[in-house]
């Protein structure tokens, strides 16, 4: 008999490489396109977006805290701005605030599953202070160097869209891996609900689909960004992730950091 629910694998390091180079080809980004769903995470409303409500926890790499984030704002914006202007439609592509842009190392909880597993059961002020009891059963790295994932081009999630990373170093993705299989394997974690519901997929989300797309409208965006990710590979971008930080949200457009909150060195 199938289990129910399946553990989840990680995918291994070949599988990995190959799986985001083929999603920022053409193929990749046609097949995507055919099964698009609307994100609902911001309303167009009186020319503006409003984001809307979702709210969670996670582990995360934010590039604001990486070394080089002076240049990868500057060249994650331009990327973000140009994707953007491929449907010029409005209220169609959601294009996230820089500040909220990331890599998640690592879910916790959010949306259904954070209300209750956390909030029905009073746990809420209290959930950074369990998570960082778990981290402490962690060893940190003593790696000198933040694990580098290089950025080669803009993928089509589900509902989203973004750059997709790769690790030019294996040991780089081993590490993110064995934080992972330490952090979901940790009985704590696990009596309140956390567990690894997907593999690790590194990726920066610029955006969301907002709108349903015409075909004509598919068609002209999976040309521009197989264009768009042609000059990426040529000059693909470094984004060094020291740590993994938790962070609480209430919609996916800003990610709250606070000082009692605990990080992980990778």
């Amino acid at each position: 008999m199938a289990l129910e629910n399946p553990p989840v694998r990680e995918l291994d390091f070949d599988q990995y490489q190959k799986r985001q180079y083929y999603e920022v080809g053409i193929d990749g980004i046609e097949s995507r396109m055919e099964k698009l769903s609307i994100g609902g995470r911001s309303k167009w409303e009186s020319n503006r977006w409003i984001p809307q409500s979702y709210p969670g926890f996670a582990m995360q790499a934010m590039v604001e805290a990486s070394p080089e984030k002076a240049s990868l704002f500057i060249d994650l914006t331009q990327i973000q701005k140009r994707v953007a202007g491929l449907i010029e439609r409005p209220g169609v592509l959601y294009p996230m605030p820089k500040a909220s842009f990331h890599q998640t190392v690592a879910n916790t909880l959010s949306a259904n599953r954070l209300q209750r597993h956390i909030i029905d059961k009073g746990l809420h002020d209290e959930f950074p202070d369990i998570i960082a009891s778990a981290l402490e059963d962690l060893p940190n790295s003593d790696y000198e160097d933040a694990p580098s994932m290089q950025l080669i081009g803009v993928a089509v999630f589900r509902t989203a869209f973004g750059l997709l990373g790769i690790f030019p170093d294996e040991r780089d993705f081993d590490r993110i891996l064995d934080f992972r299989e330490r952090f979901y394997g940790h009985p704590t974690l696990f009596r309140i609900g956390i567990s690894r519901t997907r593999p690790f997929i590194g990726h920066i989300t610029l955006g969301y689909f907002e709108d349903s797309l015409s075909e004509d409208e598919k068609r002209q965006f999976s040309t521009g960004l197989a264009k768009i990710n042609k000059d990426i590979l040529e000059y693909p971008l470094d984004f060094h992730m020291p740590k993994a930080e938790l962070h609480r949200y209430e919609t996916l457009s800003a990610f709250i950091s606070d000082p009692a909150y605990p990080s992980f060195n990778l």
